[in-house]
């Protein structure tokens, strides 16, 4: 990985064979962002991601490990109890150009995944949520 600060936040090119979630995570936690959102793109060889069902309270999860080009992906960083945690979903593209997405649990990059990280310049926290069954950002309104 590489990257170049920016104004407000970071612009961040991983290498082939990086995990991506493992990556951005440690990333933010090195360079001590506790709140902020991305977006990225790129192309990945394998990639976990699927939706989360409300009457189980559980994430349903599919891998595929095939090229697949990242045509968006967006996320946040938060902390739950002073761990980051990010929340990232995509929408990938194969072979024929047909799309999957859903909630990323991790990939790996393929060729390159190109973020750009806009540091909230404050600390979110997450909370979990029992009727969701979540950890979700607490903003004190």
């Amino acid at each position: 990985m590489t990257f170049r600060k920016t104004g407000k936040g970071y612009i961040i090119r991983m290498f082939k064979g990086e995990k991506v979630i493992e990556t951005l995570t440690k990333f933010c936690e090195k360079e001590n962002i506790r709140g902020a959102y991305f977006h990225g793109l790129g192309a990945v060889s394998e990639a976990e991601f699927g939706y989360y069902d409300l009457s189980k309270k559980e994430y349903a999860f599919t891998k595929y490990n095939n090229m697949m080009e990242v045509v968006s992906m967006t996320g946040n960083v938060a902390l739950f109890k002073g761990d980051t945690v990010l929340h990232v979903h995509g929408i990938f593209s194969d072979t024929e150009n047909k799309t999957l997405g859903g909630h990323i649990k991790e990939a790996t990059v393929g060729v390159t995944v190109e973020v750009h990280v806009t540091d909230c310049e404050e600390r979110i926290e997450r909370k979990y949520d029992e009727e969701i069954g979540l950890n979700l950002m607490e903003l004190g309104n």
